[in-house]
């Protein structure tokens, strides 16, 4: 018996043969199972994600370890995985659910049939866990209905973290760093930052439905600290990723990033927004670049402006393709992140992604530099503004789960899923359309 389970929670019911796809280290329950560990607990962290563990292999693992406590984060996308997991479990336990999507479904959440106890955490949950654990609560659950509670981390909560600077990480419980990535670099993570200045429609991490958490930064000190760390913890590295939903959000950021990683021999990627770029030069980008930035990931989402709009994004096209000309020009390689099936979208809409998407292709090829493509079918997170958008119409928003007949079209699993076709188009054109996006990555000139 051990005092905690700390659960990477599964995003497949069933394990996939031949899943061999590779996944990030959950930092945000290491940061909760270090402070766990440090107070006394003893603790286990079962990635569950990135071993394809199946339900009931979780279930029989609950089992044989026999827990007092198991801890799960829960997103929109698992939310049905995580529901099974607990009320197929037969060992009664005291289960602790958390994640940024708490705060939509904790109502659901409480009424699931399981005769174990339940505590549900809205809000950072690097020490409220903890004090749930000992018993020794600095405050009280917002909402308690028989053995349920409902504890809320408010920025005025004694649990909230205000300084994310120092908060202490043990990667010993990470069995997935650091990563041989495919294409031949050798790659650890951190995390700089909590939170998002932009306001995305479709995001769970929109500023509008997250006002009542500040976007917090680490210090720069604070970050050379862990990145020195890190090469002394894993010497063959060669290449730090930054978590952020932000790491480059304006032009501040992009100095602050240069000063810090040009005194290393690193490569180093990032997410970054379209608008990070509005007032930095070429010189600026350059710079960025000889400091060891080798590639962004950008939510570029569409290539119709009226989805985009739709979003809350940057509507003017050419611009995006003026940035990214910029960054293929200094050398820096881009990954775009692009969405179909949009409520109301059509099939002009789509052919506008597609042919952005191609042009970007084509142009990073012209400027030997690497374009990479992902394609996601929209689904509606909980909470979001898109979420909110599709009920106010009384549309029924269907539970997300596999999306069959796009794995067998563009040989992925990872990402896809499926909650129904909100779009215009037909499901059958829908696949079409994201498969040509996916194809985009083999072409050459």
């Amino acid at each position: 018996m051990i005092d905690v389970l700390i659960i990477n929670s599964p995003i497949f019911k069933d394990k996939l043969k031949g899943y061999d796809e590779d996944s990030l280290p959950p930092i945000g329950l290491g940061y909760i199972a270090t402070n766990m560990q440090n107070s006394g607990i003893e603790v286990e962290l079962l990635d569950a994600f990135a071993n394809n563990t199946s339900v009931l292999e979780i279930l029989d693992i609950v089992e044989n370890k026999k827990p007092k406590f198991v801890v799960l984060n829960i997103f929109s996308t698992n939310y049905e995985i995580v529901k099974d997991i607990i009320e197929e479990c037969n060992f009664e336990t005291n289960f602790i659910i958390g994640g940024p999507v708490t705060k939509h479904i904790y109502h659901d959440i409480i009424n699931w049939v399981t005769s174990s106890n339940i505590d549900i955490v809205i809000g950072d949950g690097d020490y409220i866990v903890t004090d749930i654990v000992k018993n020794a609560l600095k405050e009280e659950p917002v909402e308690v209905l028989y053995n349920r509670r409902v504890f809320k981390v408010e920025y005025n909560s004694c649990c909230f973290p205000q300084d994310i600077s120092n908060i202490p990480l043990d990667r010993s419980f990470f069995k997935n760093e650091p990563i041989m990535h495919p294409r031949g670099f050798i790659e650890a993570n951190l995390v700089t930052s909590r939170g998002c200045i932009y306001n995305c429609s479709f995001c769970g991490a929109a500023r509008s439905i997250n006002i009542d958490l500040p976007v917090r930064e680490r210090t720069t000190d604070s970050i050379r600290e862990e990145i020195d760390y890190l090469l002394s913890l894993y010497p063959q590295i060669n290449s730090i990723r930054i978590l952020d939903d932000l790491f480059l959000k304006d032009l501040n950021n992009i100095k602050k990033a240069t000063n810090l990683f040009k005194n290393y021999k690193l490569n180093w990627r990032c997410m970054a927004h379209i608008k990070t770029f509005r007032d930095v030069s070429r010189e600026q980008i350059e710079d960025l670049k000889a400091s060891g930035c080798s590639e962004l990931f950008i939510g570029l989402e569409s290539g119709s402006e009226s989805i985009l709009k739709l979003l809350n994004k940057n509507p003017n096209v050419a611009q995006t393709k003026e940035v990214l000309l910029k960054l293929f020009l200094c050398g820096i390689n881009v990954k775009g992140y692009f969405i179909m099936g949009f409520p109301d979208e059509t099939e002009n809409d789509m052919y506008l992604t597609y042919n952005l998407a191609k042009q970007l292709k084509q142009l990073s090829l012209v400027m030997e530099s690497s374009f990479r493509i992902s394609i996601f079918q929209f689904r509606p997170y909980h909470g979001t503004l898109l979420y909110s958008r599709i009920l106010d119409i009384n549309r029924n928003i269907q539970p997300i789960r596999i999306n069959e007949k796009l794995s067998k079209n563009i040989g992925r699993n990872q990402f896809n899923f499926s909650s129904g076709n909100y779009s215009q188009c037909s499901e059958i054109n829908l696949i079409k359309y994201i498969k040509m996006m996916n194809d985009l990555n083999g072409v050459s000139l």
